[in-house]
């Protein structure tokens, strides 16, 4: 009898211990992984590049104990200073991402990829780019004068190509769509309410201004997604001044003009002014100088601009 007790005493501390490594096993955390696409179009470690030419990236991530709710991408310069590129919030196991950039004036920089998942645990995974020394600033296109309608203006077209200054109403707009890259509107229910410049791209990111106002978009077959440097107008980075926007010669400034982070899908507030970088769906930068602009929506936009050749 001791000896069949002694034998189950044994089992239950043996099962116990046994459960209990494995509860142990259970509770590990681990933290998510990141890495780099491989393939000849993806920019490679040490590369080259010269100013304003594409840097393409293409990042694969997963969670492993849990989901990853943040992706961020930074620059580290040679002196110390730290450039924040990309700062997006997600809810997904997997991340599976191919994003542009574009080199800029800093002769390298060591790209910093990071991914956060719900259990605060990171990973990331890092690149270094240099500047071509042999880098050439490019010619520019400068439209001065450009009228906007808003959205219940009659005499004025409501859309741009900023490559020729051409303006388009609706119509011809959807005939040209491909060729579209800005529109403006005056949105009402803002507050306050007030001018925006944005393009048909808003409507395939989370927005429903553009399509309200202009529902012939909603049929297009391109709508090119223009971002717009938002930093500017919320005190973030120092705002360009009109002697700054006259004494561009060439696109120097407006690559280190546009800070991707705050790159947004409209820029509101559009008001007399304001100078505002761009970066178009193209792939080319641009400054827009608001000369005057109404504050009605059968009202008016007045803009000079100039853009990358």
């Amino acid at each position: 009898m001791r000896k069949y007790i002694f034998s189950v005493s044994s089992i239950l501390i043996l099962l116990a211990f046994v459960f209990n490594g494995c509860k142990k096993d259970e509770e590990l955390k681990y933290p998510p992984t990141i890495s780099f696409k491989i393939g000849s179009g993806y920019t490679q470690d040490g590369a080259i590049v010269q100013v304003g030419h594409k840097l393409f990236f293409g990042i694969h991530a997963e969670g492993i104990s849990e989901v990853i709710t943040n992706f961020t991408v930074k620059k580290v310069l040679d002196n110390g200073t730290v450039i924040n590129v990309m700062d997006t919030g997600l809810y997904s196991s997997t991340l599976d991402l191919n994003k542009t950039f574009y080199q800029n004036v800093e002769d390298k920089a060591t790209w910093t990829f990071s991914v956060l998942d719900r259990n605060h645990m990171s990973a990331q995974i890092t690149m270094v780019i240099y500047k071509d020394p042999n880098s050439t600033y490019g010619g520019i296109y400068y439209y001065p004068s450009i009228t906007l309608g808003f959205q219940n203006n009659t005499n004025y077209g409501h859309f741009l190509d900023p490559f020729t200054g051409q303006v388009y109403s609706n119509d011809s707009a959807t005939a040209n769509q491909t060729k579209v890259h800005i529109l403006c509107y005056y949105k009402l229910n803002n507050v306050p309410p007030t001018p925006v410049l944005s393009s048909a791209g808003e409507m395939d990111n989370f927005s429903v201004d553009a399509q309200t106002y202009y529902p012939c978009i909603t049929g297009w077959a391109t709508r090119n997604y223009t971002l717009w440097d938002i930093s500017l107008d919320n005190g973030t980075n120092t705002p360009l001044t009109s002697a700054d926007f006259d004494a561009v010669q060439n696109d120097s400034l407006l690559i280190v003009s546009y800070h991707s982070i705050w790159g947004k899908m409209k820029f509101r507030y559009a008001s007399a002014g304001k100078i505002i970088p761009f970066l178009t769906a193209a792939g080319k930068f641009g400054l827009i100088r608001v000369v005057s602009a109404d504050n009605v929506e059968t009202g008016k936009m007045v803009i000079d601009l100039k853009i990358q050749q």
